[in-house]
């Protein structure tokens, strides 16, 4: 069994390794000694060039660090260079209370105007409330305290999000919202909560009633932004809400956003004896970080001997890579599952493999470095690929373009449809993507897309799939003679959020389904998904009685039980739309009720839920509505958990979110 070096205890390291570590730690004028300059050792100091305005500092040296280290290597383009741009986010002020005015000023009309429209006012315009106790002097001043803005109240606001009202959390106690704030789920792959998410966690509103203390909130609202790989977002908000105790997670924040990024010159540049003045581990460590980087390996395990003298907390994964590069230990792969951004950078600094455990916990922003690393297994690159997908950190064009990267021998490229089955999954969509681009014949094309989707359909990936090939699917006219296609596109048109071509496919199966057996299937495979895209959807009788036919299978008992999972889902999401549905409807599902085995949700959340939603509470709605979808989203969630999230949402208003997550569990509950 492998030892690591950070197991071995101190003292380990030779005198001679020593030595040497500290000669060349002198001549690169980097000795621990510089610790102790005559400078404000107050706290950890600000790396990023964004937190020095105020200073008029641009990311250079800070007088008197004469000590440049050599260049650090350079990140590598491709780990980030196909990353959507982060939306674009503009500082909103926090939402003013109205003051009292001087009505013998003459002013009133206007004041109250202004303070009725905080959103519109530029930062310094949202100034304090004046104290109920202000006393008028003599010549009419008004004289008084100002109360300061509650840093919990500030928000951003993002391009393409829209913002809640800033009455969110009215009605809703600050205590509960603090208990569940840290644990809103953030890994969720549905494009739907995520939207929802970035608006709950950034939307500028007054927090909750009740007592706490200032900045809790905003800074467990900018982890969980950092935690969704929104670490942009969340240094925004905390520089926005300038909440007390915030500037060691905003520089914190800052860094990480760099690491991830493997943007090693920006960590390093200038940053050499600022990093190493304070006690704290993190920023000791990506000191030593740069001095791999640099190429000054000694130094660098000498920094992590004098660091484990101290109190720091430890981090044996990075220690034991930075050991290995120095040759004083074997990399222990198979414990690379904590993919911090410091982490990854050094991994991929050291040019380890990275294991498939450490693609299905990296935050979204890490998961870059990770696809970008050629020493890495194609199938962890494209795993990482397609989670950065589902999780919003990637575009589907940066997937699509991997895939076809892939390398496949002539023996698989010649049976494509029959290896991408025995391939692991990504590897097999992969070479799917491959065989239907270099398909030169429509109608095969057709056929061959309509396979693919097939099988990731049953791997639970039709969503990526059928972006991958939207604009390929397009290329099909839903036209005569397409009919036995319409399933099959229809349902990959809504999976990218086009209902508008999907519902011509539907009208082309419905007209042709009378002389065309396939085109009849595709209708009844649209029918249910139609249904929960329309504004008034009605469930007749007749109709579900038609579906309910079609989803019968061979009759193999495993087939008929999903059969019934699948009619009640439909029943549960139409209804929780506000739909209607024919009483024979529901007397059909109570007769095969015995053989619905679903997951059954929390009963505090659903209750807690359907309160909240009932009492008008939309910033509690949003929170529990997430909380009942869990981590995992609704590639996990239970239609009895999304039923009752649906109809909570469209209780307060928001019934386009309902509708997009209807659609969503729909399609992964096989509708």
């Amino acid at each position: 069994m492998t030892v690591s070096r950070s197991e071995r205890g101190r003292g380990a390291i030779p005198g001679t390794i020593v030595a040497a570590a500290l000669l060349s730690f002198a001549i690169a004028g980097n000795s621990v000694a510089q610790e102790a300059r005559d400078e404000d050792d107050s706290g950890p100091l600000r790396l990023i060039p964004a937190l020095q305005e105020e200073s008029g500092e641009s990311g250079q040296a800070a007088p008197g660090d004469d000590a440049s280290p050599p260049a650090a290597s350079e990140a590598d383009p491709a780990a980030d260079g196909d990353a959507e741009a982060p939306a674009a986010v503009e500082a909103v002020p926090a939402p003013a209370v109205e003051a009292e005015v001087d009505a013998e000023a003459g002013q009133s009309g206007q004041d109250e105007a202004e303070a009725d429209e905080p959103a519109a006012r530029e930062p310094e315009e949202a100034g304090p409330a004046a104290d109920p106790s202000t006393a008028t002097g003599e010549d009419g001043i008004m004289v008084g305290t100002l109360a300061a803005i509650d840093p919990d109240a500030a928000g951003i606001l993002l391009s393409g999000i829209e913002a809640f009202a800033p009455d969110l959390w009215s009605g809703s106690r600050r205590a509960r919202i603090e208990a569940l704030l840290p644990h809103l789920p953030v890994a969720a792959r549905s494009a739907a909560a995520r939207r929802l998410a970035l608006a709950l966690l950034t939307s500028p509103a007054q927090p909750p009633a009740g007592a706490g203390e200032p900045g809790t909130l905003v800074r467990a609202r900018a982890e969980r932004l950092a935690a969704m790989g929104a670490r942009d977002h969340a240094l925004a908000l905390l520089e926005r809400a300038g909440a007390p105790g915030g500037a060691e997670a905003m520089a914190r924040l800052a860094n990480d956003r760099l690491l991830a990024a493997l943007d090693y010159d920006a960590v390093c540049q200038g940053e050499w004896s600022r990093t190493g003045r304070s006690s704290d581990g993190y920023w000791r460590r990506v000191r030593v970080l740069c001095q791999a980087a640099a190429g000054l390996i000694e130094a660098a395990t000498l920094g992590l001997e004098l660091l484990h003298e101290s109190d720091a907390a430890p981090d044996p994964l990075f220690d034991d890579t930075i050991y290995a590069m120095a040759g004083l230990a074997e990399p222990v792969l198979e414990r690379l599952d904590g993919p911090t951004p410091l982490r990854v950078a050094a991994w991929r600094l050291a040019q380890f493999p990275i294991p498939a455990e450490a693609v299905k916990t990296a935050a979204p922003d890490v998961l870059p470095a990770i696809i970008g690393a050629p020493e890495t297994a194609p199938e962890t690159r494209l795993l990482a690929a397609e989670r950065a997908w589902a999780l919003g950190a990637l575009p589907i064009g940066a997937v699509r373009a991997l895939y076809l990267e892939m390398a496949f021998s002539p023996d698989e490229r010649a049976d494509a449809l029959e290896n991408a089955q025995s391939l692991e999954s990504s590897l097999g969509r992969a070479l799917m993507v491959q065989a239907i681009e270099a398909q030169a014949v429509p109608a095969l094309r057709a056929e061959l897309m309509a396979v693919a989707l097939a099988i990731a359909e049953t791997q639970g990936a039709h969503d990526i799939m059928a972006h991958a090939l939207a604009d390929l699917v397009r290329t099909v006219p839903p036209e005569p003679g397409h009919g036995w296609f319409s399933g099959t596109a229809g349902r990959a048109m809504l999976a990218v959020g086009d209902r508008e071509a999907a519902a011509a496919w539907y009208a082309l199966a419905t007209e042709q389904a009378p002389g065309d057996a396939e085109a009849a299937e595709g209708a009844l495979r649209l029918w249910p998904l139609m249904l929960l895209g329309s504004d008034e959807a009605h469930v007749s009788a007749a109709e579900f009685e038609a579906w309910r036919a079609s989803q019968q299978g061979d009759g193999d008992a495993a087939a008929a039980l999903a059969s019934v999972s699948r009619q009640n889902a439909l029943a549960m999401l139409v209804d929780a739309l506000g739909g209607r549905i024919d009483p024979e409807v529901w007397d059909r599902l109570l007769a095969e009720a015995r053989f619905v085995m679903a997951a059954v949700p929390a009963p505090a959340l659903v209750l807690a839920l359907e309160s909240a939603a009932g009492e008008g509470r939309l910033g509690e709605t949003v929170l529990l509505a997430l909380l009942l979808l869990g981590g995992e989203g609704l590639a996990a969630a239970p239609v009895a958990a999304v039923a009752p999230v649906v109809s909570a949402l469209v209780s307060v208003g928001l019934v386009e979110e309902a509708r997009a997550l209807a659609l969503e569990a729909a399609l992964r509950a096989g509708l």
